[in-house]
């Protein structure tokens, strides 16, 4: 299948995963030996962290591992711990993408339905192309046409009022989007046709499961994940308790920035914010380490989409991204890059091995998944 990347996206996953595959062009001659784990994670970090980090692992001994970096800020000498939060950006979308496989997989709705068929026929129109309409799954693997985001570039749709390039989502509401789709989408290409990543592709995914719950996308996802999994440190805005020991985000200037927010329109697409803890919850159960009710609907969104290929990234689930190392193993990954923290969460079901990393500094280069991939390499060693 034929298939559309931004270029920045091109390079940034492509050297991702050369490191990932071990290409010799990519490792400095004089690169030390280790005599474990735990040094050559160390050496690494010294590499990438700017800030500070928290990375989990889950070695082939199935044991957890845990390190931090680095200070909470630039204003403090305190490390972050297992319960800081940061902002997880974009691995939000495989939450949604597992919200929406869980209601498939309980007959609700199907991943070829028309998500028109599910909005307020009054209040919004949905776009499409060559009398081709958008599908759930079309939201959930990228495929659907609808840009980035309502400002991309050559946009004619304003700005809403407050905009906050720091903050670039959270003065839209549910109508502006409705607009936006309404009156101003065109369609980067006919739907299933090529990839073209859009996070508000996947918020409207978020909003409509919301929709069809009868509820919100806010409360499916506490309800449905966070409660299921007792990721009780996890959530859509900052609590009280989770500003007490919050990582603060830093621009690649090392300026302070704040968290992403978003009204639940784009909530979907990156705004959780988490902590090591819980994270380690969300991946042993997507590694199917834990039994949970999400087992089935986790193991749907891992599973190839046919037809799909997007080029360096590799293959694609729902959200979830599928990369087929030299030997056939897969390793499922999915990384998060806001304006002030970046994340990574990737596992190996044939080895059950895991990794996550948690940034609270963003450059916009890559690093998060250069080095949750150079850990998921150094794994395998030891």
């Amino acid at each position: 299948m034929l298939r559309k990347i931004g270029f920045s996206l091109i390079i940034i996953f492509l050297i991702s995963l050369i490191v990932l595959s071990g290409c010799k062009k990519n490792e400095a001659p004089d690169e030390p030996e280790f005599n474990s784990l735990a040094e050559e994670i160390d050496y690494l970090a010294n590499q990438y962290v700017r800030v500070g980090a928290m990375i989990g692992v889950i070695n082939k001994q199935q044991e957890k591992l845990i390190f931090s970096y680095g200070t909470k800020s630039i204003n403090t000498t305190e490390p972050p711990d297992s319960n800081t939060v940061f902002d997880i950006g974009s691995i939000t979308k495989t939450f949604t993408a597992t919200l929406l496989s869980d209601i498939v997989l309980k007959g609700v709705i199907y991943l070829t339905n028309t998500v028109g068929n599910y909005l307020p026929a009054d209040q919004v129109i949905m776009p499409s192309s060559e009398g081709v309409e958008i599908t759930f799954e079309h939201l959930a693997t990228h495929t659907s046409g609808i840009p980035r985001k309502p400002h991309e570039e050559g946009s004619t749709y304003p700005l809403p009022e407050g905009y906050d390039p720091l903050n670039p989502y959270a003065a839209y509401t549910t109508e502006h989007i409705y607009d936006y789709l309404t009156n101003y989408c065109t369609l980067e290409f006919t739907p299933g046709t090529y990839w073209g990543y859009s996070n508000t592709g996947m918020g409207l995914l978020g909003h409509t499961l919301g929709i069809i719950d009868g509820t919100s996308y806010e409360n499916i996802l506490i309800r449905d994940i966070f409660n299921a999994l007792d990721m009780q440190n996890s959530s859509l805005f900052l609590t009280e308790q989770q500003m007490s020991n919050q990582a603060l985000g830093h621009d690649r200037y090392i300026n302070i920035v704040p968290f992403y927010t978003a009204n639940d329109i784009f909530q979907g697409c990156g705004m959780i914010k988490s902590s090591l803890n819980d994270m380690f919850k969300y991946l042993e159960a997507n590694m199917g380490l834990i039994e949970t009710p999400l087992k089935d609907a986790m193991e749907r969104a891992h599973q190839r989409t046919p037809g799909i290929w997007t080029g360096s990234l590799g293959y694609i689930g729902l959200a979830w991204y599928i990369f087929e190392l030299d030997d056939g193993q897969e390793v499922t990954y999915s990384g998060g890059d806001t304006n002030g923290h970046s994340a990574y969460i990737g596992f190996n079901k044939s080895e059950s091995t895991g990794v996550i990393v948690l940034l609270n500094c963003s450059v916009h280069d890559g690093t998060n998944l250069n080095l949750g991939a150079a850990i998921m390499k150094a794994i395998n060693k030891y």
